[in-house]
């Protein structure tokens, strides 16, 4: 896994040149792959065309070997296979011909990081990652970047090693970097309080958007669980720094009250609600609407 944009090639797309390695007329900076009929060998770092030291990924100890993408049983999507085995270990995939477009984590054949960058640039496209945290829970991250480097997207959640969702916090932008819209499920809490332990801190990932646009967001989602009524206070503080246009909830009871008044007074100006609604919850919210926030357009999808 690698976080500031390294550009990664096979080694022998390398060439050597009083005494100082070029990519494509240029003198290299990055990682350069050797293997043997597929199987990594040695990977090192180079800088201006000189090798600076051997490459250790992060993950090295979770991992036995590393291979090329073409080794592997690829006619299922997991779990992968090697040689009949299960297959642990990192995966480069090739593309074009000498360039590393990929680099992913397998344990026992499942993928459990996976890295993308961009062609003809050596940021980031994008990150997922799954870790263990412990026997109950785990974390799950998915980002994306521009090919400038720019942040597109931010999702991460922590579940139970069950797969039971705990919590959630994603957000994508616009072109402009605006924030399209921003989604809180269940327990959103612990993600903020996990920020630090994420590839892509939630905090830093923020403030680096409101600094290129600081301006009211698009839309603020609300996935509802019993959990998010413990947070209140923290889901009106979101709501009053960013500002969003409009408020979409899923799953209307009338806990959402007193959270849709509060979100009138801070630029919401529409409100889409999801989900079976009872003939009595349609009527009382339309009611609230009409009385409470006018200036409110309400749209009920009815499942």
């Amino acid at each position: 896994m690698n976080t500031n944009g390294l550009l990664m090639v096979l080694f022998e797309a390398l060439e050597l040149k009083q005494q100082r390695y070029y990519y494509h007329n240029t003198l290299f900076t990055g990682m350069a792959i050797s293997h043997t009929d597929g199987v990594v060998t040695s990977r090192h770092m180079y800088k201006d065309g000189v090798k600076e030291c051997d490459y250790e990924p992060p993950y090295l100890n979770k991992t036995t070997h590393a291979i090329l993408d073409d080794l592997v049983d690829c006619t299922t999507d997991e779990p992968m296979y090697l040689n009949g085995e299960k297959y642990t270990g990192i995966i480069y995939g090739i593309y074009p011909k000498d360039r590393v477009s990929s680099e992913d984590v397998f344990i026992r054949g499942m993928n459990r990081e996976n890295t993308h960058f961009h062609y003809n640039s050596t940021a980031l496209h994008e990150l997922q990652i799954e870790t263990i945290v412990n026997e109950q829970l785990c974390i799950d991250e998915m980002h994306g970047w521009d090919s400038n480097g720019q942040l597109e997207y931010w999702n991460t959640g922590i579940e139970s090693t069950k797969g039971e969702m705990k919590g959630r916090i994603s957000f994508r932008l616009n072109e402009d970097f605006s924030i399209s819209f921003f989604t809180i499920t269940g327990d959103f809490n612990k993600v903020l309080e996990n920020s630090e332990n994420f590839t892509c801190p939630y905090f830093p990932a923020l403030k680096q958007v409101r600094q290129l646009n600081s301006g009211p967001i698009d839309t603020f989602n609300i996935n509802f669980c019993k959990q998010l009524w413990a947070h209140e206070p923290v889901i009106k503080q979101l709501i009053k720094e960013l500002q969003p246009a409009e408020l979409a909830i899923s799953d209307f009871s009338s806990e959402y009250l007193s959270l849709i008044q509060y979100a009138s007074k801070h630029n919401v100006n529409r409100l889409e609600v999801f989900g079976s609604l009872e003939e009595q919850d349609r009527e009382s919210l339309t009611s609230f609407i009409t009385q409470q926030c006018p200036h409110i357009e309400l749209i009920i999808y009815s499942s």
